[in-house]
């Protein structure tokens, strides 16, 4: 089997030494240097983690397969505190109701893909980061997305980027439906540890990421929510995993933020 076939049951049904061997071949197919293979666990949920480091940027391992992505807001059961929050941002800034039509025009609609295994930066990493002492100035998303290539990397595509996060969650976010009593910054350990595969992804709504897509920008708002003090749903639900905001690539081009609009390198498996 090829590594980019490599599934989560597949990855988890490993014994320790299988799996020490099959990271270590793709260590060796990517020139990377295999950091750690650990027991991990996330909200209830136990796995296994494997941890690569190469040019300076931590990766970690995400099996793929056919996965479930998008939002079904059927699915989605408000609690109260939900609902008075939404009723409050409904009054305050005429959003459309009822709730599951506004996460029905707020998410990416429920499907179906599949997707490669692959090694995806724990962290994201600002646009600049590409730059060179050779830059143009030229600061849009094809010239981006050259120089990430010319590093043998890339972003994830919007579908790539919604399952990492989730890893195959079908919440609302990727553990659970509801959100903390606070606002999604500063100190929340919920959204600052490493997901269920690893990475430190969607947990600041200013750190919205770049995809393959450049209209598809994921893992927040640029913060827009949470500083106009829209409130608690407003505020959190640009964390939900398959969250998009159309606008805001519009926004970042427009606004000459590409070179500090993060992005997530991905090391593809040969």
């Amino acid at each position: 089997m090829s590594h980019v076939d490599l599934t989560v049951d597949g990855w988890l049904a490993l014994s320790d030494a299988g799996a020490d061997g099959v990271a270590a071949a793709i260590a060796r197919d990517v020139g990377a240097a295999l950091v750690s293979i650990s027991a991990h666990s996330y909200v209830g949920r136990s796995g296994r983690m494997a941890l690569f480091e190469r040019d300076g940027i931590r990766y970690a391992l995400v099996p793929g397969g056919t996965v479930e992505l998008g939002c079904d807001p059927a699915r989605f059961v408000p609690t109260s505190r939900q609902l008075q929050d939404f009723a409050e941002a409904v009054a305050a800034y005429s959003v459309p109701e009822p709730i599951h039509r506004f996460l029905a025009e707020q998410m990416s609609p429920a499907r179906w893909a599949t997707l490669p295994a692959r090694l995806v930066a724990v962290r994201s990493v600002d646009a600049d980061w590409l730059l060179t002492a050779e830059h143009d100035g030229t600061d849009d998303h094809e010239s981006v997305m050259a120089r990430l290539e010319w590093r043998g990397l890339r972003p994830p595509t919007p579908d790539e980027w919604e399952y990492d996060c989730g890893a195959g969650a079908t919440t609302l976010f990727r553990w659970g439906d509801e959100y903390p009593d606070s606002e999604p910054y500063g100190d929340v350990p919920l959204i600052q540890n490493p997901n269920f595969f690893g990475l430190v992804i969607g947990d600041d709504p200013y750190r919205t990421e770049f995809t393959t897509d450049p209209t598809v920008l994921c893992g927040g708002d640029g913060g827009s929510a949470l500083c106009g003090g829209y409130g608690g749903f407003l505020s959190w639900i640009t964390l939900a995993t398959a969250y998009r905001d159309p606008a805001l690539a519009e926004t970042i081009y427009e606004g000459y933020l590409v070179g500090e609009t993060p992005l997530r390198p991905v090391l593809p498996m040969p």
